[in-house]
């Protein structure tokens, strides 16, 4: 992801300068008003507007997988959404790739899920591996997620962020393609690694 640029238009998001520090309340009412092009393609990450890269197929498929995945294994009290924003912080709204919630999907639909919902977060990293395993690995954590995945499909690998910190995730795992994984909110749903990533490329 990259930060979006200054511009002297106020149809896009980077309107305001690069040092303006935005509120998710300032966000959403600027968004109302038509202030940004695109504004489904953005982030509030600790008030900074970032738009999302666009997605390769690698990207779409290994975030669809994962979704299907996680849909067709946890129990009905939890449901699985993808690229479904979160209000983490007054000035964090990111969009996840997949979000696991506590509840059906008909508790989110009038508002966005808060932190305490949250039960598990994926980020897919196929161009995004500094800003996943970074800024948002840090948001995630001071917000107390307790469960946080960034699958890398070109390493074949998906890496475990746990036991959140304001300091960061005191514990990071990193999982091959031989390995299992299960979310700390479903510990009686296996899934296998190389399942989730699908095909490795052809070299």
């Amino acid at each position: 992801m990259t930060m979006l640029r200054e511009r002297s238009t106020t149809t896009d998001a980077g309107a305001m300068p690069r040092e303006f520090h935005w509120t998710a309340k300032a966000f959403y009412q600027a968004a109302g008003l038509g202030v940004f092009k695109e504004p489904n393609q953005l982030e509030l990450i600790y008030g900074r507007i970032i738009r999302k890269m666009p997605q390769s197929p690698v990207h779409t498929a290994v975030r669809r997988r994962v979704a299907r995945r996680l849909r067709e294994m946890v129990s009905p009290s939890l449901c699985v959404c993808e690229e479904n924003p979160i209000h983490i912080a007054f000035d964090g709204e990111p969009v996840p790739d997949v979000v696991m919630l506590r509840g059906p999907e008909s508790d989110y639909d009038e508002r966005h899920p808060m932190p305490e919902d949250v039960r598990l977060i994926v980020e897919v990293a196929v161009s995004s591996v500094a800003s996943d395993t970074g800024d948002k690995a840090m948001l995630y954590a001071q917000a107390g997620i307790a469960d946080y995945w960034v699958v890398l499909p070109a390493a074949r690998q998906i890496v475990v962020h746990r036991d959140p910190t304001p300091q960061g995730y005191a514990s990071v795992t990193t999982l091959g393609a031989r390995e299992t994984v299960s979310p700390l909110a479903a510990s009686d749903v296996t899934l296998a690694v190389a399942d989730l990533l699908g095909q490795a490329p052809t070299p």
